[in-house]
């Protein structure tokens, strides 16, 4: 992901109102003036010795080694999991390789803004609450007992039976906070839909059922989970159920087809049963002996005084919806009037077969034109329904509009169109001068270079207060959670047809706003996603270190 232009941003100088404010202010408050912030705010500095820990680890902990091939580890590895090794040469901004060293590095499977990876992972199954230590590929007890209703008694829109495994994924605001500002906490709710969408694509090799919660109680989440909310804050829960009747996980082979079923244990220093941890009456977490707390090393710092922006506008998404189904306003952009383009059939494509092919383009693409039936299968992937809390989305995204900025597509003239998804067309909002002027915007070179190489580009665009009335604050959070989701089905779909793409938050600004007709409406746009071919030379080289779930023999 490439985050914003130029050097981090600084904030404005004025600071929002104290917690107390926060709390007592109107629905969207503190989303208009983290808005605001973001929109005034200057490049400064990046001080990379301010830079926190990378991974999370709880040295105390009982440990559970994750057997390969039990669905819980391969979808944790397909998460977050330290999978691919990078090869890396020296290159400048635009990508182009110039002398200097070369070096090695570990990544993961889905992208996160500037490789920083914000997001911590937190399973709860019917013998224990854990937290996944990304570093070891293993787990660490954090309590003991079924957590599952504890989670699920949280959410706004509740399973009807009890899930295998609920997933709290957390943000510690610090570790792209350092370097992104405010701007971390837009990045960090886009990065929970990414791994949204990775889950989904996941879900269908394991077996599995995955629903989306961003609606719940996140300071009571926060409490069982034992967490700082200033420091580090649920962003996302997934309840996980197997969709075999058996009641027994989902097993791979390690050829990736699905082997008998066994049941999920772990090896080494503790399986999940061998666990004594408990909590005591003031909800913490103690070891074997009941003398020594189980806490992490280095906890992440606190954020309200170092990012007060992004520490106000979770503190408002935490509050009491406003009016539980009060009314809102209409999230999408008016269509635009212009021709209907109809769009050639899309033939499905399996998100999970682009999982191990995806790779973010560094140096852009190759000039060539994307095939219109390409793009259809791209358009008719990334609007397709999903499992959320919105009462309408396994029809289709809710909080979001989707429009395509074509460039090379065969069969289409250059310009910038609308998808309209119920009736698989494009609604043409405007000709080539729409490229001239997104390409006159504020962008950062590598993303100006790119943008003249890519196929096409996907907008996704929406009204960050349209939901306030009904989920208050929490409404920015859904949003860029579902910009996230709709962005990262893209990428995965590229991938599975043999393309790459890359997104470049700097994309989103008022240039692109002017070109899609928004300015001085409440519109605006949330991502902003290049897809093109892959350059055969770069300056990177990225090959998985395992075969994951999702990945097919090719």
């Amino acid at each position: 992901m490439n985050p914003q232009p130029g050097k981090a941003p600084a904030a404005p100088t004025s600071r929002p109102d104290t917690l107390a404010d926060v709390h007592a202010a109107a629905p969207g408050t503190a989303t208009r003036r983290y808005l605001r912030a973001i929109d005034e705010r200057v490049a400064r500095p990046i001080d990379w010795r301010a830079a926190p820990a990378r991974f999370k680890h709880y040295p105390h902990a009982p440990r559970i080694v994750l057997d390969d091939g039990r669905w819980p580890g391969e979808l944790l590895r397909g998460l977050l999991g330290l999978t691919r090794i990078i090869w890396n040469h020296s290159h400048d901004e635009i990508g182009e390789p110039v002398p200097g060293r070369r070096h090695v590095t570990i990544g993961r499977p889905a992208p996160s803004g500037g490789d920083l990876y914000p997001i911590e992972a937190y399973p709860a199954t019917a013998r224990g609450l854990c937290h996944y230590d990304v570093a070891h590929h293993g787990l660490e007890s954090i309590g003991e007992g079924d957590h599952r209703p504890a989670f699920t008694r949280l959410l706004a829109r509740s399973p009807a039976a009890t899930p295998g495994m609920v997933l709290a994924l957390t943000a510690v605001f610090w570790r792209n906070g350092f370097k992104y500002d405010d701007f971390a906490y837009r990045l960090a709710c886009q990065e929970v839909g990414i791994l949204a969408a990775q889950a989904l694509a996941l879900a269908d090799p394991l077996g599995l059922d995955v629903t989306i919660h961003i609606d719940f109680d996140g300071q009571a989440a926060d409490r069982l989970l034992g967490l700082d909310t200033a420091a580090e804050s649920t962003l996302a829960i997934l309840t996980i159920s197997e969709r075999h009747a058996s009641g027994h996980p989902a097993v791979l082979a390690r050829d990736g087809r699905t082997a008998e079923p066994a049941a999920f244990t772990g090896t080494g220093t503790a399986t999940v049963a061998q666990i004594t941890e408990a909590a005591d009456g003031r909800g913490e977490k103690r070891g074997r002996a009941g003398t020594q707390a189980v806490r992490p090393a280095d906890p992440p710092p606190s954020v309200s005084e170092r990012l007060p922006y992004l520490a106000a506008l979770h503190a408002a998404t935490l509050r009491p919806r406003p009016i539980p189904g009060g009314p809102s306003g209409d999230p999408a952009p008016p269509p635009p009037q212009g021709p209907v383009v109809e769009l050639p059939p899309a033939e499905p494509v399996r998100a999970a077969d682009g999982i191990a092919h995806r790779a973010s383009a560094l140096n852009g693409f190759q000039p060539r034109p994307l095939a219109l039936r390409e793009l259809a299968r791209i358009l008719a992937a990334t609007a397709a329904g999903y499992p959320g809390d919105l009462p309408a989305t396994p029809h289709g995204p809710q909080a979001t509009a989707l429009y395509v900025l074509a460039r090379r597509v065969t069969g289409l003239a250059p310009g910038l169109y609308r998808y309209r998804a119920d009736g698989h067309a494009l609604l043409k909002a405007a000709g080539p001068q729409a490229l001239t002027d997104i390409a006159g915007g504020p962008l950062r070179a590598n993303t100006r270079a790119a943008l003249r190489t890519a196929a096409a580009v996907l907008i996704p665009a929406g009204d960050p207060l349209a939901g306030a009335a009904r989920f208050g604050d929490l409404w920015y959070r859904l949003q860029q959670a579902e910009a996230g989701l709709v962005i990262h089905r893209a990428t995965l779909t590229a991938a599975a047809l043999g393309l790459t793409a890359r997104i470049h938050s700097d994309g989103t600004n008022p240039a692109t706003d002017t070109a899609l007709g928004l300015t001085m409406t409440p519109w605006r746009s949330l991502s902003f996603i290049l897809i093109g071919f892959p350059r055969t030379s770069r300056p990177t080289l990225t090959t998985p270190a395992r075969r994951l779930a999702g990945q097919r023999k090719g």
